[in-house]
Parts: structure tokens; sequence; C-alpha cells
């Protein structure tokens, strides 16, 4: 169904992948994962015959349907957006034949006849009932205008269209971002009820998880795929890791002795084509000049053959495991405990206009508590957490403890921005930090020198910065919004390694189910201007 064969994709001198070979049938399901800028995406739109690759071969048996991480604007209502244009343009004649009858003449009663049968043959009342599941799902009403929708419907109502756009094989760029609960449920059950082949991109690993069959991890311009979903896949890199290391070691081991022995033997041979047989008495000079030629000849033979046996030996080598560059080791000395009480919240409300967002709301937080806050899109999360911060207008007390640190980040990364150089972003979360450490957190995570200016980084550089800040920070609370937006599955790994391991207290917007599972000791549920601790 879908097959790619040695796929290759260049810009001048960069590669971005080489020698891609996959393949997938009828309802199998390949979790795509990669580090930001490892061409995950570039990959996708390759398989979709949106941009042809500098070498190898895709071929597709059906249709192919591809949801891009961003496309164009839509127009007219959400209904309209979402039909197939054949569909659309059979409804648009269906309305004006209907609108027609009050006239009452034949010729509108066979206008109309025509064009429901029209209507009918392609599928418009199915297709009715069809979206309207499917919209419900997505929480979109079909009447809404499609220009006035946010982001995040826009989002929905994009994937919603691919949704209803029968396929044999469906690629998907991030289709769980900005679904709620419900719709990500909903979404995850239609996947694996449906014939087709799939390939999913997602940070989310507990929807890779429910719906992949394969994972497919690209690193590096290489792609690994392993015969599972993504946390099974992971445990089996991790064995395969250690078993590349342990045989990648005895290679070297071997090859360092075979090089040891043919370096002796090419010494060997120099000294006999270096010894002058002149020395030797009058009578003995013919034979000794006969063993200096026939021990060069020797050493130069078995010198000859560890070079092939090097070369044989090489061909067949069990390539280095590439080096974690997500992960940071660095000794530092333990976070101060700070106050006992962190936050006290009474009385809190917010409005945003006229609407009042939280009404009334009591919080309280000790060291070391971990809390998720959650919610539906636009429940009030971010609100919360800018309002504690003193970012917004409320009204009620919001009392840190005394003398505490604390470390935010928003959505959108925005914590790098007037942090000139790599050095400085590093040393905003940790002023103790030395020029080594500066150096040794650079290289452990393949970043560039400290002096570099943050704008230089790329995207994934500047994830792995952000990761690093949070490693390194001396700040006794850590508030965090949506952390995992923009990190790849094995980057929210790392997140939740960081944040399981941090001890002092940490509060942060997530809608990560397995974030909140793995790392939250209370859960605050945010909606309907309340929030709800669990």
């Amino acid at each position: 169904m879908l097959t790619a064969t040695s796929v290759a994709l260049t810009y001048g001198d960069h590669t971005v992948f080489n020698d891609i070979t996959f393949s997938l049938n009828p309802g199998e399901r390949l979790g795509l994962i990669g580090e930001n800028g490892s061409g995950k995406t570039s990959l996708l739109r390759v398989l979709a015959g949106e941009l042809a690759p500098t070498a190898g071969e895709v071929r597709v048996s059906g249709r192919v349907a591809y949801l891009p991480q961003q496309a164009g604007d839509p127009t007219g209502s959400v209904l309209d957006a979402v039909q197939p244009s054949a569909l659309r343009q059979a409804a648009q004649h269906y309305a004006q034949a209907t609108a027609a009858l009050h006239t009452a003449r034949p010729a509108a009663l066979n206008a109309f006849a025509e064009a429901e049968e029209t209507y009918r043959q392609v599928g418009g009342y199915e297709f009715e009932a069809q979206a309207g599941t499917v919209l419900d799902a997505l929480a979109l009403d079909p009447q809404a205008a499609a220009a006035e929708l946010s982001g995040g419907q826009t989002r929905r109502l994009l994937l919603a269209r691919l949704l209803l756009s029968p396929a044999d094989v469906y690629l998907l760029d991030e289709p769980t971002n900005h679904l709620d609960a419900a719709g990500l449920a909903w979404l995850e059950g239609w996947i694996t009820a449906s014939p087709a082949a799939f390939v999913l991109v997602s940070h989310d690993r507990a929807f890779l998880d429910a719906v992949s069959t394969q994972t497919a991890e690209l690193e590096r311009g290489t792609l690994a795929v392993y015969p599972a979903p993504y946390t099974a896949a992971m445990d089996l890199k991790a064995v395969q890791r250690v078993a590349q290391e342990r045989d990648h070691a005895a290679y070297r081991r071997k090859r360092a002795a075979l090089d040891e022995e043919r370096r002796r033997s090419a010494s060997r041979a120099r000294s006999a084509a270096q010894y002058n047989h002149k020395r030797a008495p009058d009578g003995d000079k013919f034979v000794t000049r006969s063993k200096a030629q026939n021990s060069q000849n020797v050493h130069a033979s078995t010198s000859q053959r560890l070079e092939q046996q090097i070369a044989r030996l090489d061909a067949q080598a069990t390539a280095k495991p590439f080096d974690d560059r997500r992960r940071l080791t660095l000794d530092l000395p333990p976070l101060p405990p700070g106050p006992s009480e962190v936050l006290r919240v009474e009385d809190l409300t917010v409005q945003r206009g006229e609407r009042t967002v939280l009404d009334g709301l009591n919080l309280h937080l000790r060291r070391g508590d971990k809390v998720a806050l959650v919610g539906e899109n636009g429940a009030g999360k971010s609100t919360l957490l800018r309002a504690i911060l003193g970012e917004l207008p409320y009204t009620g007390r919001v009392v840190w403890g005394a003398g505490l640190t604390m470390y935010s980040a928003g959505q959108g990364g925005e914590e790098l921005s007037g942090l000139g150089t790599l050095a400085e972003a590093l040393l905003a979360a940790n002023p103790h930090l030395t020029p080594h450490q500066l150096h040794e957190i650079a290289a452990q995570l393949f970043l560039p020198a400290p002096t570099t200016p943050t704008e230089q980084l790329s995207g994934g550089q500047r994830t792995r910065l952000s990761l690093a800040r949070l490693s390194v920070t001396r700040a006794q609370v850590l508030l965090l919004d949506e952390p995992t937006n923009h990190l790849d599955a094995p980057m929210v790994d790392v997140l939740e390694d960081v944040l399981r391991g941090y001890t002092g207290t940490v509060l942060l917007a997530t809608h990560d189910r397995r974030l909140v599972e793995r790392v939250a000791g209370q859960v605050w549920e945010v909606g309907g201007d309340r929030v709800d601790v669990q």
C-alpha cells in the first residue's frame, strides 16, 4: 500500500535523510518520531508527493490524505469547508433548487428533482450524517463561519476535513494538537477502527501507544523502524543500544589488536629492509642478505594480510550508537529548601472583559508539591498561572513564601527572548554555573559554543537549551505552561525525567496524559470558572 525504497532528500550539501526504506500494509499504523528539525515533516511531504526526493522512490497504492501542520484559511461555513468539492457543488445546486420551489413552476420542480438526485448520488445524505458525527466529536459547530474560528478550532476543522475524505493512506502531522480529552479519545477510536494505513507524527506518547502498531525514529538522517508502539519501541531501542555498544566495543578492541600487530609487522619489515648485510663476515654476506630479504618479505606479507583483515572487519563492524544529545549529566549542589508554605491563594477572581474566567478560588501549595493543571482548551489554565505570577489583574490574595525563587516558562518558548547568548540563557537559570560547566553542557547536548547568540539556534537546539535550563535551575518553584508544546516524544521523556528528579515545587499546565500520570502528585482541574482539587 505504501512503500519507500532508498529515499533520500538533500538541499545542497545538507542531507536531511538518506536511504529511507519501509513499507506499510492496510491497517498498519506507523508512529514517526524524531527531534524537531530531524526531517519528519519533510518525509511526510515526500510520502504525500508534495516534495520530490533526491533519490529513491515512493509507491502508494490507493488514495492519500495528508494533514500538514499548517494549511490555508478555510472559507464559508464549517460544513462547507469540510465538504469535498464535488459534493459542495451538488449541495449548492440543491440549495438553489430548494429555494426556487416557492414559484411552484414545473421547471422548478424538475430542477429540484434533478438536484436532489445528484446530491443523493454523490453521497450527500451519508456525508451529512458522517460530518455531524465528526464535527460533534471535534467540538465544531457546522454552521459557524470558518473564517472566524480560533487557531485551535481551525486546526480541528482541517482534521475533520481530512477524516471526511476517504483514503487508503493517511499522513497526519501532529493530529492531536488542540484536541480536548474527549476529542482525543474519539480520534484514537476512529484511527484504530479504520482499515487504512497511517503514518502519524505526534509528541503525545499515550496517543502513539494507543494507535500505532510500529514506531520509526528519524535520527540524524537515518530511519530505525521498531515493530511495536512507542513505549515498547523505546524499550526495544534501549536493549538494542546495549547490544550495539557491546558489539562496537568488541570491534574496537579486536581492531586495535590487529592494528598493533600490523604496525609491529610493518616495523619489522622496515628494519629488515634497512639491515646492512655488508657488516656480516665475508663468507656469510650472501646468507645474511637472503635471510634479511626473507624476513622483510614475511613481515611485509603479514602486514598486508593484517591490513586486509582490518578492512574486512571494518566492513562488517557494528556502528557506534548515536550519543544521546538530549540528556544532561552534571554534578550540581542540591536545591536550597525554601519555606514550607510555597503559595496561598485566597478568593482569587480573574475577569477577561465581561467574562469571569476564575471566580473565588482558594488554593494552597506546599514545598515539594507537584501539581498538574488540566482542563479543556480555554478553561483558564494559562490565566491562573499568569494571575499568580502577577501578569494579569485579579481580585483576592496571592501570597508567595518569603524568599522563594521561581522559574516560569510559557507555551511559546518566550522565556528565551531577550537572552542574547547560550551562556546568558543558562546563567539566567543558574548564575552559579562556571565557564567549564557552560562548555560541558554545550558539549553534552551537542549545542554550539556558549557565546553563540540564541537567535542563531535551530528549533531542536532551542528545545535542548530550554530543557538544559530546567535541568540546571536553582529555582525552588517551577511554573510551566504546556511544556510539552514543540517537543518530540523522546524529548518529553527527558522532560518527564527532569521533573520527576526535581526536588522543588512544580505547577504545570499540561494536556499530556502520561506526564500527568508520572509526575503529578495532585491534579487541579480547571473549568467553569472553578478549580477542582483532586
